[in-house]
């Protein structure tokens, strides 16, 4: 056993901070002197606080500590992957929104140049073709091409680009695309889960590529999140 005094010494945590830890069910003494209230700690416990010191290094809340010290090995490494994402998300769009500020507090705001796109698009038979099975389109904010189908015209493209066209009109959907290491692996109604969850793209593709993990994805796992926001705002993600 080892004093209260001592296991501060060794994880270089204060008898205050062990106390705040005891308090919140964190880092309970594995005995306590009736009579004194002189609290000891086993060796045994000297991982779990070397963790607790540094995760309260990295900034998160003691509850979220408490949830993270309680899983296994793997899933709390996910779990803090998935708060630091959170922690970067939050500062870009912080900085994001600093950057605002400062143009629009010194007047800069109104010099802001909205750029747009000069562009063109055609499909048609290949030389060696004699019909054409691609589709191509070009818009104000959305360029894409769509490999066709042998026979079926440029339907297949033409329906596949469509799918993409709201994308345009940039406010409130999220989109999602993945390779088949997460989509053949994960539960459709798992993929809607954490897309439907409020947070920055970042965070979720960071989710995304955690539950492809746990269900073994046997393939690579590549994931774009993106969320169609109004640019005449900071945009908070």
């Amino acid at each position: 056993m080892l004093s209260i005094s001592e296991f501060a010494r060794i994880t270089r945590l204060s008898p205050r901070a062990l106390r705040l830890y005891d308090k919140f069910g964190l880092l309970r003494p594995a005995a306590v002197d009736e009579s004194s209230g002189y609290r000891s700690y086993a060796e045994g416990q000297l991982d779990r606080a070397r963790l607790i010191a540094w995760l309260r290094r990295l900034g998160m809340p003691l509850a979220r500590i408490a949830q993270v010290c309680d899983l296994p090995p793997d899933e709390a490494a996910g779990a803090v992957a998935r708060y630091w994402a959170q922690i970067e998300a939050e500062t870009a769009a912080r900085g994001r929104l600093a950057g605002f500020l400062v143009d629009h507090l010194s007047g800069r705001a109104a010099a802001r140049v909205t750029l747009g796109l000069r562009c063109a698009a055609s499909a048609r038979p290949g030389p060696v073709r004699d019909t054409n099975d691609d589709y191509a389109y070009a818009g104000s904010r959305l360029l894409a091409v769509a490999d066709g189908m042998r026979g079926l015209g440029d339907r297949v493209g033409r329906a596949a680009v469509g799918a993409l066209r709201p994308l345009e009109t940039l406010a409130g959907d999220r989109y999602l695309l993945c390779t088949d290491g997460l989509s053949t692996v994960v539960p459709a109604g798992e993929l809607r889960e954490a897309l439907s969850v409020p947070g920055a793209p970042r965070q979720v593709v960071e989710d995304l590529i955690q539950r492809a993990y746990a269900y073994r994805a046997p393939d690579n796992v590549a994931v774009v999140v993106a969320d169609v926001v109004a640019l005449d705002e900071p945009a908070g993600s």
